[in-house]
């Protein structure tokens, strides 16, 4: 099995910035993860939307009644 040669300093220097370059791509990637809605957001958001509709529709209607009958 064949001796593998060691790496030279500028090799090794090359090979440390790569890998610093990775490192804050994958941090990058990992904070716009987090900021994604989570499964119970997305599932409650409809719910929000319909229930304010509602309250919305509701309030135009009593509205209307004492005003205008």
């Amino acid at each position: 099995m064949p001796d593998e040669s060691p790496l030279t300093l500028r090799q090794a220097d090359q090979l440390r910035t790569d890998i610093a370059n990775v490192e804050t791509g994958l941090e990058m990637i990992m904070a716009q993860l987090a900021r994604l809605p989570t499964r119970k957001e997305l599932a409650l958001r409809p719910l929000y939307i319909i229930v304010g509709s509602a309250g919305l529709v509701i309030a135009w209607i009593e509205l209307f009644r004492r005003v205008c009958l």
